[in-house]
Formats: structure tokens, C-alpha cells, sequence
């Protein structure tokens, strides 16, 4: 059975806190308010949801981690205050998300954790106040969740949804492999993309913009 393959335990990632005990952000009626009070998003409902995350004055990250290898996240920028003008060029707009993605998170936060990642898919979404650069990322090692049989982490497989809005740059990510579902970055299908960008597109959804 394909399930018997995916032999498991759970890790706890060093940053990840047990419950909301240490965070910086508030928790309050089910959503998660971040420290620098730019938005608040409603709380996955993950069994086991433990909640880690760090900022300064210019942005920051949340995520939300669950029992069984979910995984999702925000990470935040501050724009430069002359940034309004860049962003109304739809050119110039574009090329700064993918940009965020590409000069940024990658070499910042997924690379520095796990070398040999590399973006399997992107694309573009949306017009107008819509417009969104969707991707997706396979991070080698990079699940909580370990193979026995090879005594080694799955490779974490994320969709990433980069917007603006009010200000700051997002990045939403949302975990596409868990126990339950295999995701294989090399050979994804139309239905497992159309899957995540609806994923994201209710996480962004469920996001109140301050």
C-alpha cells in the first residue's frame, strides 16, 4: 500500500514553539495577529498546530505547523515608500514579485536551510488588484517528515502566492506533500496546481489587510 512506503515520524524543527506560548503576534478568535499589526489571518485548523515566528520593523514570517507534516506560512515585507509608482507598472510589478521569490526568499530562507532548492513551477495569476505570482518550490530534506527506510527527511514540495498589498510584500506558502498525499515536484499535474493555487487563494482570502 502507497501509505505502508510513506514510513514516518514527527521532528520538531528548532525554531517551531509548542502552542503559541513565545510568539511575538497575538492569537485571538481563532486568527493570528502579526507583531507589526499589518494583517491578521485565520488559524488553520491543524491537529497539533504549533505556531513560530520572528520579525523587526521592516517584516517578518509566520507559520503554522501541523501533526502530520502540514505546513503553512506568510512572510512579510515592508515596501520602500517610493515603491507605489514601480508597482503600478505592470512590467515593473511583475518582475518585483517573481524577484521577491527568486532574490530573496529563495537565497534568504529556503536555500540558507536547505541547499538545492529550486523553483518546479511558475506562473502568473490574476489582473489588476488581483495579479499574484504563483510558484512552486521543492526544498530537498526540507519536510518534518522522515523516510525510515532511508533515514532521511521528505522533500518538502510548497506553493507560494507573492501579492502586495497596503504597503508590504506577501509570501503565503501552503505545504502540497503530506502523510496523505504525495507530491512529486519533477512530474506535477495541472489538478495538483489548480489544487494549491486554490489553497492559497483562501488563505489570502481569509487575510484582513491593515
Amino acid at each position: 500500500m502507497k501509505q505502508i512506503r510513506w514510513l514516518f515520524i514527527f521532528i520538531l524543527l528548532p525554531l517551531i514553539v509548542v502552542g503559541c506560548a513565545t510568539i511575538k503576534g497575538t492569537v485571538s478568535g481563532g486568527k493570528y495577529q502579526s507583531p507589526l499589526n499589518n494583517f491578521a489571518v485565520v488559524l488553520p485548523k491543524f491537529a497539533g498546530l504549533k505556531i513560530q515566528d520572528q520579525n523587526d520593523n521592516a517584516g517578518g514570517r509566520v507559520s503554522f505547523h501541523g501533526d502530520f507534516g502540514n505546513l503553512r506560512a506568510i512572510t512579510y515585507l515592508r515596501l520602500p515608500a517610493n515603491s507605489e509608482s514601480t508597482l503600478k507598472d505592470n512590467k515593473k510589478r511583475d518582475a518585483a514579485y517573481s524577484g521577491f521569490l527568486k532574490t530573496y526568499a529563495v537565497p534568504s530562507l529556503f536555500s540558507h536551510a536547505s541547499k538545492g532548492t529550486r523553483i518546479a513551477h511558475e506562473e502568473f495569476l490574476g489582473e489588476g488588484e488581483n495579479r499574484a505570482y504563483f510558484a512552486v518550490i521543492n526544498i530537498p530534506e526540507g519536510s518534518t517528515l522522515v523516510d525510515l527506510k532511508k533515514n532521511k527527511r521528505f522533500d518538502s514540495v510548497r506553493g507560494l502566492l507573492v501579492f502586495d498589498k497596503r504597503g508590504f510584500m506577501y509570501m503565503v506558502e501552503s505545504q502540497m506533500n503530506s502523510v496523505f498525499s504525495k507530491v512529486d515536484s519533477s512530474s506535477l499535474k495541472p489538478k495538483q496546481l489548480k489544487s494549491s493555487q486554490s489553497t492559497l487563494k483562501r488563505i489570502k482570502d481569509s487575510m484582513i489587510f491593515k
